[in-house]
């Protein structure tokens, strides 16, 4: 991997992000902790790890980056139930959101990229123009 000043910004956000939601979901309940605490642990966990292959491989980025969208709303609907349920404060929930809008963001732009790179017709071998 890579150093943390040469990560994607995305992957730096979201790694901090995951160390937060971890000390978050500690303090749910344990009645509630496996409804609640463990899916978001691994729906944040999960979307480190999409991170993590989006910058690696380039095969299946778009579904992958698709795929992480759909998460961070599943991501909102958790936190959402959870401050509802007193287990972290509207102060706590802001973050959240906030963190996640920032990542959304990053992703947003990410997947526009790739969908234009795509789109792109492919150079020819000598990367030349024509004869």
């Amino acid at each position: 991997m890579q150093s943390d000043q040469e990560r994607p910004p995305l992957y730096t956000v979201w790694e901090e992000f995951c160390g937060w939601t971890f000390d978050r979901t500690a303090g749910i309940p344990k009645s509630q902790r496996f409804t609640f605490g463990q899916k978001l642990d691994e729906k944040t966990l999960a979307m480190l790890l999409h991170i993590t292959r989006c910058i690696y491989a380039d095969a299946g980025k778009i579904a992958r980056l698709e795929e992480m969208n759909f998460l961070l709303e599943e991501l909102r609907v958790l936190w959402r139930l959870v401050q509802k349920r007193g287990w972290i404060s509207l102060q706590q929930l802001n973050f959240a959101n906030l963190k996640i809008d920032e990542a959304g963001r990053m992703i947003g732009g990410w997947l526009r990229q790739q969908k234009q790179k795509a789109l792109r017709p492919p150079t020819p071998a000598g990367g030349g123009g024509t004869p």
